[in-house]
């Protein structure tokens, strides 16, 4: 039976989202005439329609998949949504065999986990997904997931006044401890601004709301763009257009990255950048020069205070960016 209906569950945060990218194009191609739904968050799934063939996307913080993770019979009505997929591929940290099997009770003839990071070791997020799936026959060699923003060469962009060439500045994450100090972005971006005649554009969500007084500040007096809170679609569109990002381990990283940045500066330190630095032949990777880093375990940071990237020096960053500026002119 050839299939054509797939069911794809993955409600983890942007990067993990992006990181599974190369699974799912490769689901995709093993299955081309097959039309995907996703379960997921809303706006991070839908950033990936337009280079997958993603014909609805479901939110999976919605109250009627609660039954799914009890033994419970299911309802009707969700039985029925259900049956008519073919195939469910659930992206999770672990096994959850109650959802699994209930997603089989639905009438989902084939429901497969596979590993949305490792919760152990030292594997890369893409080689341990294509394992994954190369156990259900869907074999690949895991190459840079790149998402289709719908930009053309010529269009303009409100939030990038005039023509640049921009410097896109990532300063939080979504773990205080995985962050540079902002003290650093700062002297670094200014540097790089008067050294490359770069504008730079600060780029903040909701896990920055306590950096945007001092980035608002920040911005006015140096005549910068500070984008805080603004479309994952968006911000995916002005970073297209960025000559170099720079950023910590975190979901923006991935999505400069994924997008075709020229170049990507990705700042590590208690995560590991074997197992999450975002794939591309335009990322460099900086590691935080610390015997004990990179020191989580999964998504534990035990660490009670920053002191790896403090030791990443500025000089060190300046010294990783200005090559990968020169070599775009």
């Amino acid at each position: 039976m050839e299939i054509q209906t797939i069911l794809i569950w993955h409600q983890g945060a942007l990067g993990d989202l992006l990181l599974a990218g190369p699974a799912l194009a490769a689901l995709s191609r093993h299955y081309p005439q097959a039309r995907i739904t996703a379960l997921g968050h809303p706006e991070r799934w839908r950033l990936l329609a337009p280079t997958l063939p993603v014909d609805e996307v479901w939110d999976s913080s919605a109250a009627c998949w609660a039954s799914l993770f009890t033994e419970a019979t299911l309802p009707p009505e969700l039985r029925q949504r259900l049956a008519p997929f073919q195939l469910a591929l659930v992206f999770a940290p672990r096994p959850q065999p109650i959802l699994l099997q209930q997603l089989h009770l639905a009438g989902i003839p084939a429901v497969h986990w596979a590993p949305s990071f490792p919760e152990t070791g030292v594997e890369a997020v893409a080689a341990l997904q294509a394992r994954a799936l190369a156990a259900l026959g869907v074999k690949y060699v895991p190459t840079p997931f790149q998402l289709e923003v719908g930009l053309s060469q010529d269009e303009k962009l409100p939030e990038l006044p005039g023509s640049g060439p921009w410097l896109a500045v990532g300063p939080g994450s979504g773990h205080p401890l995985k962050n540079w100090p902002l003290a650093h972005y700062y002297e670094v971006s200014r540097t790089l601004a008067w050294d490359y005649g770069l504008k730079v554009v600060w780029l903040a969500g909701p896990a920055e709301e306590a950096m945007l007084p001092y980035l608002a500040g920040l911005a006015a007096a140096q005549g910068q763009v500070l984008l805080a809170n603004r479309p994952l679609a968006r911000v995916a569109r002005v970073l297209s257009r960025c000559r170099l990002y720079l950023g910590n381990d975190s979901g923006l990283t991935h999505l400069a990255a994924a997008v075709g940045a020229p170049g990507v500066l990705a700042l590590f330190g208690p995560s590991d950048p074997r197992v999450w630095a975002p794939l591309g032949p335009q990322v460099r990777v900086l590691a935080a020069p610390c015997a004990q880093a990179p020191c989580a375990a999964g998504r534990t940071i035990d660490c009670r205070e920053p002191r790896c990237l403090a030791g990443l020096s500025v000089e060190a960053v300046l010294a990783a960016a200005g090559p990968m500026l020169a070599a775009e002119k």
